[in-house]
């Protein structure tokens, strides 16, 4: 009796994580299955593929300014999307645009990632944190996102490393919720309790079983997230706080081109559609992995 004691003992000791080879090969197989998830997979690799080969993928400099061709339409003297009101090519804009919304995404949501899991983290596990930091994220629930993220800007300046800095922040909430719901569902299950009779620490409990047993929710937030990041810096550069001329931002484009809305469309509605299908990308991708990581779908 006493060594079927100790081979469960030590059996409940580890967190349940499956094998992750064989979990990743169902998941990407899951989400390949998934028609719009796979359309979302598409688009999103050819913005990767435009953002690090945009050098490649065009000639024209994306702030060469060339008055003679300027506000060309679609398809005229070797600029297929057209000029804008300083003759600047805009697929060459769209290219470099590509890249910064890659890169402000990215970065957003990584550290909004790192601040809202260690936060969730730390509530979820410690009750007497619980309380204050949750307080903390219903007071920065308060401001609408993007208000908040204005607030920010405002106060640190207008670039895009503090659109970085304005975007990140505004996830932390959203993401220390979700990761705390999840850390509160294990932290009382039998693998936890054991570790804790065997004295493992609260830093290899949190790290080292928790979190990757929370990774699920998290991947599938950061995924959606990416969408509202580069929406978001869209939205601000439209607004004059994000990106500054002569930068490529899709947002600052639609700006650019809104006054000439009228006599050349094309310079608003280019940046507007690229700027629609990434974001759709991203959010059916994102509900693709939220199914494909749901064990409940099988039964359903």
């Amino acid at each position: 009796m006493a060594t079927d004691t100790a081979v469960t003992t030590d059996v409940q000791v580890e967190a349940p994580i499956p094998d992750q080879q064989n979990r990743v090969k169902t998941v990407w197989r899951k989400l390949l299955q998934n028609r719009w998830a796979a359309v979302g997979i598409v688009i999103i690799t050819l913005q990767v593929i435009m953002a690090v080969f945009a050098p490649l993928l065009t000639s024209y400099d994306p702030t060469a300014q060339d008055l003679s061709v300027k506000e060309r339409p679609p398809g005229s003297e070797g600029h297929w999307l057209g000029t804008d009101e300083f003759g600047r090519d805009l697929w060459s804009r769209i290219l470099y645009g590509a890249r910064i919304s890659l890169i402000v995404g990215i970065s957003s949501v990584l550290l909004g990632l790192i601040g809202g899991v260690l936060m969730g983290l730390l509530a979820g596990y410690y009750r007497w944190l619980d309380g204050p930091f949750m307080r903390l994220m219903d007071l920065m629930f308060a401001f609408p996102g993007i208000l908040l993220a204005m607030l920010i800007i405002a106060m640190l300046g207008t670039s895009l490393v503090n659109v970085v800095i304005a975007i990140s922040v505004w996830s932390i909430p959203s993401c220390a919720r979700i990761v705390r719901g999840s850390v509160l569902s294990l932290k009382n299950q039998e693998f936890v309790l054991a570790l804790r009779s065997n004295g493992a620490s609260d830093i290899r409990i949190l790290f080292k079983h928790i979190l990757p047993n929370c990774t699920a929710p998290i991947i599938v937030f950061g995924t959606m997230r990416m969408a509202t990041a580069i929406l978001s810096t869209s939205a601000l550069s439209f607004l004059g706080l994000g990106a500054q001329p002569p930068t490529p931002e899709w947002g600052a484009m639609i700006a650019a081109g809104r006054d000439f809305m009228w006599t050349s469309p094309h310079m608003t509605i280019v940046p507007g559609i690229a700027i629609m299908l990434v974001v759709f990308a991203f959010n059916v991708v994102g509900d693709g992995l939220r199914d494909a990581l749901d064990p409940n779908m099988e039964v359903r």
